[in-house]
């Protein structure tokens, strides 16, 4: 039997039997210390187990997929999913839409992680993760006409960048960021028109991580935002907004 419930639900409601479920499901993959790629019981199994119908425990899957917990294949169930950030993205991509005070939210979020981030890479980098920055600058300037090449490469050094700092937790963090700023540039001319600038500053990151200068690291990743913050009236899509925020001045955020 499940027993009391475990938490409220919005509003301080009392959860619903599929979100009891989903909780208990959650708590034991946590306990079971579960894998990306194990699976779990099927739907027939976890309802005896909870001793609800295999419509709860339908549900209760669809609950822990949209939290990004598990996925669920045709014919295969339920498996312990890799955690990568998407729900936090797709709800990071709703607030931008919302207008430009929340990117210029976004923007004091960069600097205040980014720009650590790229010092922590400057102490912590591989040489799998120089190859990964070489090859993501090497392959914008060879396409440098061509807005969806450049733009996939442009956050690809940055993903890089964070995961070479070896926080995973900040890395993961940034994964969102990098969809909002997929969905949001969407001015093709205007973003290539900057491309030259782009990749000189990607490069000043590069050659500073590369050299293992952590402050070299903070001072070109700090130029880099102020000069995309500056630029971001012509940069962005018109539904997010047009008005630019200012740029946060050297270790200085803007006024909220």
């Amino acid at each position: 039997m499940l027993g009391p419930a475990v938490a409220a639900g919005p509003a301080g409601r009392p959860p619903r039997l599929p979100e009891v479920v989903a909780n208990r499901i959650q708590a034991r993959l946590f306990a079971d210390r579960l894998v990306p790629g194990d699976q779990l019981p099927t739907e027939a199994q976890l309802a005896q187990t909870y001793d609800v119908s295999r419509t709860v425990v339908r549900e209760a899957a669809r609950i822990l997929e949209q939290r990004g917990l598990v996925s669920i294949r045709p014919g295969r169930g339920m498996m312990v999913a890799l955690l990568d950030g998407r729900p936090i993205a797709e709800h990071f991509s709703l607030l931008l839409r919302s207008g430009p005070a929340v990117f210029e939210q976004l923007m004091e979020a960069r600097f205040l992680l980014e720009v650590e981030l790229a010092a922590l890479a400057a102490v912590r980098r591989s040489e799998r993760d120089l190859e990964e920055m070489r090859a993501a600058l090497s392959v914008a300037r060879d396409h440098r006409d061509d807005f969806d090449v450049c733009l996939a490469q442009d956050l690809a050094f940055h993903r890089v960048t964070a995961r070479a700092s070896g926080n995973t937790l900040l890395a993961l963090f940034m994964d969102p960021v990098n969809a909002c700023l997929r969905e949001s540039y969407r001015e093709p001319m205007a973003y290539l028109a900057q491309q030259g600038h782009t990749l000189d500053e990607h490069q000043a990151i590069y050659d500073a991580i590369a050299a293992q200068d952590a402050d070299a690291a903070r001072r070109a990743c700090r130029e880099h935002l102020q000069r995309i913050t500056r630029e971001s009236g012509t940069l962005l899509a018109e539904s997010v907004g047009s008005a630019p925020p200012a740029p946060p001045a050297d270790g200085q955020l803007t006024a909220g």
